[in-house]
């Protein structure tokens, strides 16, 4: 099934690329055996796109009934509200998904994608969906680089950086200083 879901990908950006339709006119034939059943689902789940798509962004696209994640279906989205926030991040009316998985914990109502893989809601801070303890998500902000901080610590891909100062933290792009 990875295989089927990387061809998607590849054929949707050679698609987009060379301005032409994802696949031809379907033609039906006789021999049902030369086709798999991935590659038949992988075929209804190009016909279904192409009759009412919704490209999000790179990461997320939906369909009248259905949210996908880099060709993989994302269990539970909602395709009527859902909204793709950048960063790997999107959100419908109850959760919040990362890289197409559930957010556990996270508040939808109030979620929000900081970039450099960090998202944030009311409470509590993310990296990659995962859940950063102890940071404080009314001071925190994303530096790039999978760096973070907050008013009392700085963070490294959401494991807390002993040491390191928040006041004169800074992170120059190839590096950074304590």
């Amino acid at each position: 099934m990875q295989f089927a879901s990387i061809l998607l990908v590849c054929a949707c950006l050679v698609a987009i690329v060379e301005n032409k339709p994802f696949i031809g006119e379907r033609e039906e034939s006789d021999d049902s055996g030369d086709i798999n059943d991935d590659d038949h689902d992988l075929n209804n789940l190009v016909l279904q796109a192409r009759s009412n798509p919704y490209f999000m962004n790179a990461d997320y696209v939906k369909d009248s009934w259905n949210v996908y994640f880099q060709g993989r279906k994302v269990d539970g989205a909602s395709a009527n509200s859902f909204q793709s926030l950048g960063g790997g991040y999107g959100k419908d009316s109850w959760n919040v998904y990362s890289q197409g998985r559930k957010v556990d914990g996270a508040s939808a109502n109030s979620f929000q994608s900081l970039g450099g893989g960090y998202g944030k809601d009311s409470w509590n801070v993310y990296f990659q969906g995962i859940k950063v303890n102890g940071a404080s998500a009314n001071s925190f902000q994303s530096l790039g680089g999978g760096y973070g901080k907050d008013s009392w610590n700085v963070y490294s891909m959401g494991v807390k950086i002993p040491g390191a100062s928040p006041h004169s933290f800074q992170y120059s792009g190839i590096g950074w200083k304590k």
